[in-house]
C-alpha cells in the first residue's frame, strides 16, 4: 500500500506560543472561578463549602454530575476504545435507563433529609456508627482510586504533546488540583464543572468536523471501520459472557447498575442534590444529564472511528510513534491540527481543566465525608468557630489531593484510563448500592449482616479487579497495520510478550478474567446474599423490626423517625 502519511513535520512539534497561551487562558479562567467563591465566602462556614449555602439551580448542578462522571476519561479513552476496540462501547447509553429511577426513588428521599454525609443516614437507619464508618470508607478509598485515573489521564496528554515527563506532569496536575480545591467550595467546582464541559463538547465537536473534512465523509468513515471490525453488525456479541471483556448483555447489565450506583449512593452526586434551591431543580438536573451523555459519548466514539479512518495502514502505536493507546487523541491533535496555532493548547486544556473539575469534585465530598463522619464527633473540633472548621475542612481537601497524587503514578498500569477508572468505582459502588438497598427495602437487615456483606462485597470485587492486573490480564487490540508507513519510519519490532489470554487460563485462576463490567454486579450480589443471611442468623427475631431510633434535624429538634422499607415517614417543614 502507497504511504499516504508524512510525520516528519511531528517529530519536533510541541506547544507553541499560541498554545500556551490559550492553555494559560482556560486554565486561568477556571481558577479564577474557584477563586472568586473562595473570596466570596471567605467568612462563612462549612454549611457554604461543603453544601453550596441550599442555592444551587438545575443547570449548573446538571452539568457538574456529568462532568465529575466523563472528563478527561471519556475524552481520552473513549476514542481509543473506538480506535483499538470497536464502538461495541456505545451500548453504555443504555445507563441512562437508570437515571429516572435514580431521580424518582433516591432523590426525593435524600432531598428530605438533608444530610451533610450521605453514609450518616446508614449509621442511623442501622442505629450503628460502624455502619457509616465503613461505606464512608469505602466510598473514600474508591474515589482516591478514581481520581488517581483522572489525574492519570491528563498528565499522559500533557506528557504526549509538550515533550514532558509523565511523572513531572502527574505532579504538576496533582499539585493544581490541591490548591484549586483546598480554596473552592462546592459552588467553585460546580461552575467550574459547567465552563469545562462546554470546553469538552467543542473540543470533540473541532476534532469530528476536522477529521471528516481530512477523511472525505461519514461514509467513509463507517466503511473503514467495518471493513476493520471496528463497526457494524459483526462486532456485536449480544451472549451473557461473564469472562468476555464486552459484550451487549456484560456492557447494559454493569453500565446501568453502575450509573444507579454513582448517581444514588455516592457522597459526590448527593451532596449536589441536597445543595439545590428544591426538590424540582434536583428532578430536573437528573434528567437533563441523559441527553448531555448520550451526545458525549457518542461525539467520543465518532472520534476514534474518524482516527482510525485516518490512519489506516499506519498504526501510530504499532509505528512507535506512541506508546499507550491512550496518547491517540492527543497524538492526532498534535499532528492533524497543529496548522491552527491555539487549537492544540485549547484541546489539552479542555482534558486537564476538565480532570481537575472532576478531583475537585471527588476530593471536596471526601472532605465532607472525613468532617462530618469523623472530625464534627470530636469535642475539640465541634467546639471551633464557624470559619475555623471551614479551614479544617479546606486542609482535609488538600490532603486528599496529595494523596491522590502519590496513587496517580500507579494508574499507567491498568489497561487503558477507561477500563481503570470504571473498574476502581466498581469495586465499591456495587457494594455500597446493596447496602443502601437494604436499608431501604429490607427492613430485617440489621448492622452486623450489612457490615459483614460490605466488606466482603468490596473484598471480592476487589480481589478479582485486581487479580487480573497481577496476572497481566489486559484487552487484546484489534488488529491494525504498518503498511501505509513512509519507508523512512523506524518500525519497531512487534514484541513477544503479549497479554495473557483467558482461554490459556486454567480454573480457578481463569475466573480472575472477568469483565471489569461486571465488577459492579459481583459486589452487588455478595452484598446482597451474605447482607441477608448474616442478618437473619444474628438477630432471626428482632431483625425482623423496622429500625426506630432518634434523630436531630438541622435546627436541633430531636424526634422519632421511622423507617419504612421504602422512604421515611418525614416532617418535611422542619428539615426545609
Amino acid at each position: 500500500m502507497e504511504s499516504r502519511h508524512d510525520f516528519t513535520s511531528l517529530l519536533d512539534v510541541g506547544f507553541v506560543t499560541a498554545d500556551y497561551v490559550v492553555f494559560g487562558g482556560v486554565l486561568a479562567a477556571s481558577l479564577a472561578i474557584g477563586c472568586f467563591y473562595a473570596v466570596r465566602s471567605r467568612n462563612k462556614g462549612t454549611e457554604e463549602f461543603l453544601g453550596g449555602n441550599l442555592s444551587l439551580s438545575c443547570f449548573p448542578v446538571s452539568m457538574s454530575l456529568l462532568a465529575s462522571v466523563v472528563s478527561a476519561i471519556l475524552v481520552l479513552g473513549v476514542p481509543a476504545e473506538a480506535y483499538y476496540h470497536g464502538v461495541q462501547w456505545w451500548y453504555i447509553c443504555c445507563s441512562q435507563i437508570a437515571l429516572p429511577i435514580v431521580a424518582v426513588v433516591f432523590v426525593t428521599f435524600y432531598y428530605e433529609l438533608r444530610l451533610t454525609s450521605v453514609y450518616k443516614y446508614l449509621e442511623q437507619r442501622f442505629a450503628s456508627r460502624s455502619v457509616g464508618l465503613v461505606a464512608g470508607g469505602l466510598f473514600l478509598l474508591a474515589t482516591l482510586l478514581h481520581n488517581a485515573v483522572v489525574i492519570y489521564a491528563p498528565a499522559l496528554a500533557l506528557a504526549s504533546v509538550t515533550h514532558f515527563p509523565i511523572w513531572i506532569s502527574i505532579i504538576g496536575v496533582g499539585l493544581i488540583a490541591s490548591i484549586y480545591t483546598a480554596i473552592g467550595g462546592l459552588k467553585a467546582v460546580v461552575w467550574t464543572d459547567v465552563l469545562q464541559l462546554l470546553i469538552m463538547v467543542a473540543g470533540l465537536t473541532a476534532v469530528v468536523i476536522k477529521g471528516l473534512l481530512d477523511v472525505g465523509s461519514f461514509q467513509e468513515v463507517w466503511r473503514v471501520a467495518v471493513d476493520h471490525n471496528r463497526a457494524g453488525p459483526q462486532i456485536f456479541t449480544y451472549e451473557y459472557l461473564p469472562l468476555q471483556r464486552h459484550t451487549v448483555s456484560n456492557i447494559i447489565s454493569g453500565s446501568v447498575l453502575t450509573k444507579m450506583a454513582y448517581y444514588s449512593v455516592t457522597q459526590t452526586a448527593v451532596q449536589r442534590y441536597n445543595s439545590m434551591k428544591s426538590l424540582r431543580h434536583a428532578y430536573i438536573s437528573v434528567v437533563m444529564m441523559i441527553p448531555l451523555y448520550i451526545l458525549l459519548v457518542s461525539l467520543a466514539l465518532l472520534t476514534g472511528l474518524i482516527i482510525f479512518a485516518t490512519y489506516e495502514g499506519c498504526d501510530p502505536l504499532a509505528a512507535g510513534l506512541i506508546t499507550s493507546k491512550d496518547q491517540i487523541l492527543p497524538f492526532y491533535v498534535m499532528d492533524r491540527l497543529n496548522q491552527i496555532p491555539g487549537l492544540p493548547g485549547l484541546f489539552v486544556a479542555c482534558i486537564l481543566s476538565g480532570s481537575l473539575s472532576t478531583i475537585s469534585s471527588g476530593v471536596n465530598s471526601q472532605a465532607a465525608v472525613t468532617w462530618e463522619d469523623v472530625f464534627s464527633r470530636c469535642p475539640r473540633f465541634a467546639r471551633l468557630p464557624h470559619t475555623s472548621k471551614a479551614t479544617v475542612t479546606k486542609f482535609l481537601a488538600l490532603g486528599y489531593g496529595v494523596l491522590t497524587v502519590c496513587l496517580a503514578f500507579f494508574a499507567g498500569n491498568v489497561g487503558g484510563v477507561l477500563q481503570a477508572a470504571i473498574s476502581f468505582s466498581s469495586c465499591v459502588n456495587g457494594p455500597l448500592l446493596a447496602v443502601f438497598i437494604m436499608a431501604l427495602f429490607m427492613p430485617f437487615s440489621n448492622s452486623k449482616g450489612v457490615c459483614i456483606g460490605l466488606v466482603m462485597g468490596a473484598g471480592v470485587s476487589l480481589t478479582f479487579g485486581l487479580g487480573a492486573l497481577v496476572l497481566g490480564i489486559k484487552p487484546e487490540l484489534l488488529p491494525t497495520s504498518t503498511s501505509a508507513c513512509p519507508v523512512n519510519l523506524s518500525i519497531p519490532q512487534p514484541t513477544e510478550n503479549r497479554p495473557v489470554r483467558v482461554e490459556e487460563l486454567g480454573y480457578p485462576m481463569k475466573l480472575l478474567a472477568l469483565s471489569y463490567t461486571q465488577l459492579v454486579v459481583l459486589g452487588m450480589i455478595v452484598t446482597l446474599v451474605v447482607g441477608v443471611i448474616f442478618s437473619l442468623a444474628t438477630d432471626p427475631e428482632t431483625s425482623l423490626y423496622m429500625a426506630d431510633f432518634t434523630s436531630k434535624t438541622k435546627h436541633n429538634v430531636e424526634r422519632k423517625v421511622m423507617f419504612t422499607p421504602q422512604f421515611a415517614e418525614i416532617n418535611c417543614s422542619t428539615l426545609i
